[in-house]
């Protein structure tokens, strides 16, 4: 078993977030710190953002911080445990919504597309998009 950042950099699915984690200067946390639970988009989410956008946040550090932690929250919380929770709060400080549908799990109505990434020091679920912050969401429309 590897760390949160080496599992995630060996699936070779989650570049553009390990960019943005490292641009953030928030790699030795995915290494070391934990135990976290971290929601993390794969490379066909930020697709879907645009490239715009992704400079925008890459230009401004505070708020390419809130983003990256809102996807995280301490404690290793399974799929299995996501089913009876409601809301997990991140390291961001924001709460995430959990909501069990036909269709799976989804964090603030986003989809879980994979989950129980065991790691060193936590758990990664993947998501189909990038989470924002109420705060920052309405910066980035």
């Amino acid at each position: 078993m590897k760390s949160i950042f080496a599992t995630l950099r060996e699936s070779g699915s989650f570049t553009t977030f390990l960019d943005l984690i490292r641009a953030a200067g928030m790699e030795e946390r995915l290494r070391t710190e934990g135990p976290y639970t971290l929601f993390v988009p794969d490379d066909d989410a930020f697709r879907a953002v645009p490239r715009s956008e992704l400079d925008s946040i890459l230009d401004d550090i505070d708020r390419l911080t809130d983003i990256l932690n809102y996807h995280i929250v301490p404690g290793v919380h399974s799929a299995i445990d996501l089913l009876g929770i409601r809301t997990l709060r991140s390291l961001q400080g924001e709460d995430l919504t959990v909501d069990i549908a036909p269709e799976g799990v989804l964090v603030n109505n986003v989809p879980v597309i994979e989950t129980d990434a065991w790691c060193t020091n936590g758990i990664c679920h993947a998501v189909y998009m990038l989470l924002l912050p109420p705060g920052v969401r309405a910066a980035a429309v």
